[in-house]
């Protein structure tokens, strides 16, 4: 539970109480998505760092 409601995944977000799972081709974006998000952070990071020094 989040915020005293069932948490949705991704993989679920049509109706409550249907269930859907999305093929690969979502997995595969996410990832990617992640990846993305992943490298901007440590990006950042090393922007931080590189200011504390």
């Amino acid at each position: 539970m989040l915020y005293g409601r069932k948490c949705r995944a991704p993989i679920c977000w049509d109706q409550v109480g249907e269930r859907v799972i999305e093929g690969p081709e979502m997995i595969e974006v996410t990832n990617e998505k992640v990846i993305v998000a992943k490298e901007k952070l440590k990006e950042a990071r090393t922007r931080q760092k590189s200011y504390a020094d």
